[in-house]
């Protein structure tokens, strides 16, 4: 089973846990939770609380705890068999860089580094002037980022550091991405690379590992807000294992809030919404992303307000939400069709307002039926479910328990789910003296 799927990413925006020795102070929450890495946002020296404008690219800022909290923060994780992924933005820097410093007084070592125009304006991420654009054409530039010794990439793998989470990834481009993932696989086979592409993120897979999901995202939470219907949303799932091909989707983070969008107490009106965005966040291809404190039900509007302090104390948390949440987790640590299978989707064929797909390995009978049920009215139908390995008469029950156990009829069940609520269909073996699943069956016999 590949790695880089099994994964349940944490997302801490380092201010918000008291800098990085908050951070590993609050280990045993995110292993007790069923964390396997820790994605920070950038953690370089730079003039705004966000970081994304960095002074210095290649160093640790001291307010944070310096480069002795982040070897301190490192060894906690790794001692736990946990993971840690960086931000690191290619495409801009601050004006305060000492770069674009040189680059202004006319040093022609980094003038090529930017791009001027003719009236002394120059290319800026947005049109924000704080955040000037490098030029990414500029071979000197690749070479101080990613390509030459000392670079930027390699003074953070070296440091030990688990995967590298590049920031506007459709500012850097494909053909950066490319090279430069080719280079870092030669010497960190291991490294993960993660891009952040805000829309439909189909194609960049072939310079990234994978992307962050905000199409999944955008098509859960208007779904689920009633902005679109079910279709859309089957549809979006369709998108993504078509877009992104089966290991894209299977490695792209699937977030529900993150640093750049409000809270899911926010983006949703009520709590059994969440219940269900979580639901299928957990279940459907992709890894996970649980941005910190949405586990104990924070609250937070659009930035700054979705980066308040995390709420460390336990009379102010929401402990059903924080119940759902390790359950849904441990339910996909232990379901190896939800971390690596591939994805049919079944909900377009249903009436209703239900977001229904089918997760399944090569292993016969490995396999999850997930029905996610958004509508006011009960989902009683019939469903057909072209799958070869659930035999006549296999009994299906709730991982979740929330449903009743259904059994496949003819390669069809029968669903009778309640209003607003979900469940994730498994296989049991009943009976002690037949076995649906013979052992001479499986893929590897």
């Amino acid at each position: 089973m590949d790695a880089l799927a099994r994964q349940v990413v944490y997302q801490v925006f380092p201010e918000a846990f008291g800098g990085l020795e908050g951070v590993t102070e609050h280990l045993d929450h995110l292993a007790g939770l069923g964390v396997t890495t820790v994605y920070l946002t950038p953690i370089v020296p730079a003039p705004t609380d966000h970081r994304y404008d960095a002074t210095d690219l290649s160093a640790v800022d001291p307010a944070l705890g310096g480069e002795p909290a982040l070897e301190r923060l490192l060894a906690g994780l790794h001692g736990r068999g946990m993971h840690l992924v960086l931000d690191l933005v290619l495409n801009h820097v601050s004006d305060r860089h000492p770069w674009f410093r040189a680059a202004l007084a006319g040093d022609p070592a980094y003038r090529g580094f930017f791009t001027f125009l003719p009236d002394g304006r120059y290319q800026c991420w947005k049109g924000f002037r704080g955040m000037p654009e490098l030029d990414l054409a500029e071979g000197a530039v690749l070479d101080r980022l990613y390509r030459g010794p000392g670079s930027v990439v390699e003074r953070w793998l070296d440091l030990g550091v688990d995967g590298l989470r590049f920031d506007v990834a459709q500012d850097v481009g494909l053909a950066v991405a490319e090279d430069l993932a080719a280079r870092v696989r030669e010497r960190w086979p291991r490294c993960l690379l993660i891009g952040e592409v805000f829309g439909y993120g189909g194609g960049w897979c072939r310079g990234f590992h994978g992307t962050m999901n905000y199409y999944h995202q955008n098509a859960l939470l208007s779904w689920l807000n009633g902005e679109i219907g079910a279709v859309q949303a089957n549809r979006a799932v369709a998108d993504v294992r078509e877009g992104w091909g089966l290991d894209g989707a299977l490695r792209s983070w699937n977030m529900l809030s993150s640093h750049d969008t409000p809270r899911l107490r926010s983006a949703l009106a009520d709590a059994g919404g969440i219940d269900l965005a979580q639901l299928a966040q957990m279940t459907l291809p992709g890894v996970p992303l649980v941005y910190y404190g949405e586990e104990v039900g924070m609250e937070g509007g659009a930035d700054p307000d979705n980066r308040r302090p995390m709420v460390w104390d336990p009379a102010r948390w929401d402990r059903g939400r924080l119940a759902w949440t390790r359950k849904l987790i441990a339910l996909r640590r232990g379901s190896p069709e939800l971390m690596s299978g591939d994805v049919k989707v079944l909900g377009d064929r249903l009436p209703g307002n239900a977001l229904v797909f089918l997760r399944y390995t090569e292993q016969p009978g490995e396999a999850a039926l997930v029905v996610v049920n958004a509508a006011s009215d009960p989902l009683r139908a019939k469903l057909l479910i072209p799958y070869p390995h659930w035999p006549d008469g296999v009994p299906l029950r709730d991982a979740l328990g929330q449903a009743g156990e259904v059994t496949v009829r003819t390669s069809s069940v029968a669903l009778d789910l309640a209003p607003r609520s979900g469940a994730v269909y498994r296989a049991v073996e009943p009976l002690e003296t037949y076995r649906y699943f013979k052992p001479r069956n499986r893929a590897d016999a």
